[in-house]
């Protein structure tokens, strides 16, 4: 006879698929929080204003020296995501629901990746900055101060040398005091995950054609990323509280469903439809945090 499709069996079976779906998002990739911060939105856009590291604390002398936001703005807008499902009918009046448990999995870690591809995508092709400048700019101008955050070669020791060199040399927008920045992160791609381990995580090297110490051996953090499918490598610091990109969620999910005799997909199809609804968007937060190497 089959099972019944009463509301009960349809409840039971969007509990069972929600699980599934539940399970998947607690496996997705979140490595990009590490180089981003989570901005909650609460509207259809947000905007930006020029974010920098500051020097830090002075010597008080006379008044005080007001830190203030810049006045130009960059607006960011939400977009929408979505991953939808069907489930034949058929399939539940005949109990033959067992691997729909994976397909769901796969949408939710589908679901949860939505951030990391968006943060990466806002990582490789950040466009313009709140200044109207490009992201990634060999002379920006802040102040008195000119700041470098391209290396446009491939990865190497050498590249490696001068990405680290050029942010820890930054000075604050008077070009007076250091900001202190020391880089704890290299994100490369699969294509680049053997030359960054190269570069920082082996004991020995060869130099002149004899064994030596690796002096850049743990310097910092490797982070091979899925979603860079080039020869793209960023060398970032991580530690200042502002990361260099931002992630602003204005929605995620829950899970609904089409699964009544009314709905459309039931009516004309013979299926019960499962979808997500995601609403977001990410970019690029601030350059001072983040060197681009070989962009092209």
């Amino acid at each position: 006879m089959g099972v019944i499709l009463t509301r009960e069996v349809m409840n039971a079976l969007f509990t069972a698929l929600n699980t599934s779906l539940n399970k998947g998002l607690s496996q997705a990739w979140n490595d990009y929080t590490q180089w981003t911060n989570i901005i909650k939105s609460n509207a259809a856009a947000e905007k930006y204003p020029i974010t920098i590291v500051t020097g830090g604390m002075r010597k008080w002398l006379g008044d005080r020296v007001i830190n203030r936001l810049n006045g130009k703005f960059m607006t960011v807008l939400n977009e929408d995501f979505e991953h939808t499902e069907a489930v034949n009918r058929n399939d539940i009046s005949d109990d033959n629901i067992g691997f729909y448990d994976p397909m769901f999995q796969s949408m939710g870690i589908d679901g949860g990746n939505l951030w990391g591809r968006l943060a990466t995508e806002a990582l490789l092709s950040p466009g313009k900055w709140a200044d109207g400048s490009n992201f990634y700019l060999a002379n920006r101008k802040l102040g008195k101060a000119t700041y470098n955050n391209v290396v446009n070669q491939a990865l190497s020791v050498t590249t490696y040398e001068t990405a680290r060199g050029l942010m820890m040399a930054y000075k604050d927008t008077t070009n007076e005091n250091p900001l202190g920045l020391i880089p704890d992160l290299l994100i490369v791609g699969p294509t680049l995950e053997k030359t960054a381990k190269k570069i920082l995580s082996v004991s020995l090297v060869v130099e002149e054609g004899a064994a030596v110490d690796n002096i850049h051996k743990d310097e910092c953090k490797i982070q091979v990323n899925p979603y860079i499918s080039g020869s793209q490598w960023f060398l970032a610091c991580t530690s200042r509280g502002i990361k260099p990109i931002g992630v602003q969620k204005r929605l995620e999910g829950p899970m609904v469903r089409w699964d009544q005799d009314h709905d459309t997909c039931v009516k004309d199809k013979n299926e019960n439809h499962y979808g997500l609804h995601y609403r977001g968007a990410a970019l690029g937060t601030c350059p001072l945090l983040v060197i681009g190497g070989n962009l092209g």
